[in-house]
């Protein structure tokens, strides 16, 4: 009973502050009309009434003393408000223009001569004048008009006055300020696009249209251009509101008021986004063979600059809110730009990588002074920026920004504090490498090549810093790129998109082009991965375990892509023979005696074992073996030591049951492999041989182990023909040492 009483007082709760939030809303969308319809419905009935006013007032003012005395009250009043009027307008204007008076000069003027309120005031003079004149207008007649009349206009005085009040309250707001400069230019760019557009006829030339057309001709507007170029000085209220809200921006953070100082620079998005509209198709990209003078556009230049200029206020007073902000109008305006009409679909968007260039300079001059959060904001606003390029541009646009991303995280090597910059860099380029894959673009190969690279030289220097076991700085900062186990690596990810693309239909044109850019992607995808592999092997990083799985992990995505039903036979051998090199680097690990078991610490033996099945399950048998070989290859090389691993054992048994359930064929490449390894200058010596047997034999006679298994070797011997299994490792024992005695099968 009680639950059940407060959830009814709950309900009551939110059924108010649901009434609460919509009759706000109302408020918001009709208040105004409400009032003056009151207003206007009070009058209305007040002038209705007045007859029944004009009896009660003819027999109460029946004298001329009375009539008298209500004259002087008028007059009186009327009076009154006349110097009421006169200090209101003092006091209002005063104060709104000491709080004005630091404003831009242009600014000030406009704010303080505003029309709206100099008309309220005389408005407000006006009806207090009425008043006073109203008492010359009585008498027994028109007592009710006179009075009525006085009233209203009293009603409406108070009104002017608080009207004024709210309306010098909003000049004085610099949010308002702002709201006001952004509607000004807009209203001014908006009259400039007509006259433009009216003047058109006069511009045109008479030639005749063409008989042929091609998508690579040029649709400028040009007789818009030679009105702009004419009027080249239309720009100067547009350019002129931009320095005013760099003032605002710049002086309320160095008030710490960042609120408006955020609006402000949002206030020149804004601006920049009304010029392109107004400006139409007058703009050009440019031609890297020939110089065009209109590429350049003067207000776009000079926007940049300010913000560039405030970047660097902000650093010299080191206000990292102000630098933050700056850095996302920026990456805004990189948005604004891309949607400028070059006229042509093969146009560059160079107005919007001017902007992301601004943007990387202005991130890069951060680096040398200890600001980690803004370096951190600065990398996700090039991410942004780039994957915006990407999706509105060429895919090669975005490779400057990419170097850039990658230059930034490398000064987590440099200085301890960076790291998480490092971290957040491979973030990025994750994120730029997995949209590459998903671009719509017919060629990626450059763009996802430099951001290969970049990857691979952040992780180079990175693995220089000394890790240790408990912190794995290594794997931790690398991760969102090479991490195996993260939600939210590109390995995972992209997971997520082959199992989409094995979805997808034959016919499917997004998945085959998705495909096609994951077989460019791989191409060459070894050389960076082998070097990394080897580097991390140096200096004995954990990171050797990501990029173990990371290599295995890629091939056989690489497989199941191959796989896919919408992929052609073409690019599924390019994708297998991508998968072949990647995991045949793994074959370039030394085999000294202290790498070998640095590196079976991470499993290798069973990660081979694994990479091997599942590309026999994917119907990759050529693949298979190949990663067969490279496991006899490791076997063998690791087998030579006593690691405390058991490489040997552990390789033959899970060579044994891979040839095992791969037929005839793959048990004869077996033993001619273990014989020729045997056979070799490398084979392992006969202690290690001798043992090995005797553990092979001792595991032949106990197969079935039942419980929980500890790796998939295991499982797949409990699973395997044990009519074929047991002779098999026996006849391996005995070709390892045919003196070691066979144990008794226990049941």
């Amino acid at each position: 009973m009680r639950k059940s009483v407060e959830r009814r007082i709950a309900l009551l709760w939110q059924h108010s502050y649901r009434t609460q939030y919509r009759l706000g809303v109302w408020k918001l969308r009709y208040g105004n009309i409400a009032f003056y319809a009151v207003l206007i419905l009070l009058v209305s009935a007040s002038a209705y009434l007045s007859p029944v006013l004009q009896y009660a007032l003819a027999s109460y003012y029946s004298t001329g003393p009375t009539l008298d005395s209500l004259r002087g009250l008028i007059l009186n009043v009327g009076s009154a408000l006349i110097g009421a009027a006169a200090i209101v307008t003092s006091l209002v204007m005063f104060a709104m223009q000491v709080n004005i008076e630091r404003m831009p000069h242009g600014l000030f003027r406009r704010l303080s001569s505003d029309r709206k309120l100099l008309g309220a005031f005389a408005l407000a003079f006006l009806l207090a004048i009425g008043v006073a004149t109203l008492s010359t207008f009585v008498d027994q007649a028109r007592l009710a008009q006179v009075l009525l009349a006085a009233s209203w206009a009293v009603v409406f005085i108070l009104i002017c006055f608080m009207y004024a009040y709210r309306r010098a309250l909003i000049l004085i707001n610099p949010l308002q300020q702002l709201g006001i400069l952004i509607q000004d230019t807009r209203k001014e760019l908006r009259i400039w696009a007509r006259r433009a557009k009216r003047s058109i006829p006069l511009l045109e030339c008479d030639e005749p249209p063409s008989s042929t057309s091609s998508p690579m001709d040029s649709t400028h507007d040009l007789a818009r251009t030679s009105f702009f170029q004419i009027n080249h000085r239309w720009t100067n209220g547009t350019k002129r509101a931009i320095r005013h809200a760099m003032s605002f921006a710049r002086r309320y953070a160095e008030q710490g008021d960042y609120e408006v100082s955020g609006v402000a620079l949002n206030a020149i998005v804004v601006i920049n986004a009304a010029y392109i509209n107004a400006k139409g198709k007058t703009f050009y990209a440019n031609n890297p063979f020939i110089e065009n003078p209109f590429a350049s556009d003067g207000l776009i230049n000079d926007t940049l600059e300010h913000l560039r200029q405030n970047v660097e206020s902000g650093i010299a007073r080191r206000d990292e809110q102000q630098i933050e902000q700056t850095l996302q109008a920026m990456a805004s305006l990189v948005r604004v730009y891309l949607g400028i009409d070059y006229s042509s679909p093969y146009a560059s968007k160079s107005h919007a990588q001017l902007a992301a260039g601004y943007l990387a300079s202005a991130v890069q001059s951060v680096v040398p002074h200890s600001m980690a959060d803004v370096l951190l904001e600065g990398q996700r606003l090039m991410g942004q920026s780039a994957q915006y390029l990407l999706a509105h541009g060429d895919p090669n646009n975005i490779a400057t920004l990419s170097e850039k991303i990658a230059l930034i995280a490398c000064t987590g090597y440099a200085k301890e504090d960076y790291r998480p910059v490092t971290m957040e860099g491979m973030n990025q380029l994750s994120n730029l490498t997995l949209d590459l894959l998903r671009s719509g673009s017919r060629d990626i190969h450059f763009a996802v090549g430099e951001v290969r690279r970049d990857v691979a030289m952040v992780a180079k220097l990175f693995l220089k810093v000394v890790d240790t076991p408990l912190s794995n700085s290594h794997s931790t900062f690398l991760g969102p790129y090479y991490s195996s186990t993260s939600t939210q690596s590109l390995k995972v990810r992209l997971t997520e998109l082959v199992n989409a693309l094995s979805e997808a239909q034959p016919d499917n044109a997004d998945a085959q082009t998705v495909i096609r850019n994951i077989e460019r992607w791989a191409k060459g995808l070894y050389q960076t991965e082998k070097e990394l592999l080897l580097a991390a092997i140096e200096v004995k990083s954990h990171f050797t375990f990501d990029m173990i799985h990371w290599i295995t992990g890629v091939t056989e995505i690489l497989l199941a892509v191959s796989n896919a039903p919408a992929c052609d036979h073409s690019t599924q051998d390019e994708l297998r023979k991508h998968a072949h090199w990647l995991i045949a680097t793994l074959t370039w690990i030394p085999d000294d005696k202290e790498t070998v078991t640095f590196v079976e610490n991470f499993q290798m033996t069973e990660t081979l074992f694994e990479a091997a099945v599942n590309a026999r399950n994917r119907g990759c048998d050529e693949i298979a073996r190949e990663i067969g070989e490279s496991l006899v290859s490791w076997t063998f090389k690791g087998g030579r030591y006593q690691t405390g691993w058991g490489v040997l054992e552990t390789g033959l048994c899970a060579l044994t049951v891979f040839a095992v359930n791969g037929g005839d064929d793959e048990i004869s490449r077996l033993r001619v492999a273990v014989v020729s390894r045997l056979a070799g200058q490398a084979a392992p010596e006969h202690e290690i041989r001798d043992r090995t047997a005797r553990d092979i034999r001792e595991r032949a006679a106990n197969l079935y182990r039942p419980g929980h298994w500890s790796s998939r070797i295991e499982m797949a011997i409990a699973q395997a023909d044990h009519e074929k299994l047991r002779p098999l490792l026996e006849e391996i024992a005995n070709f390892l040492s045919p003196g070691i005695s066979r144990p008794t099968p226990t049941v």
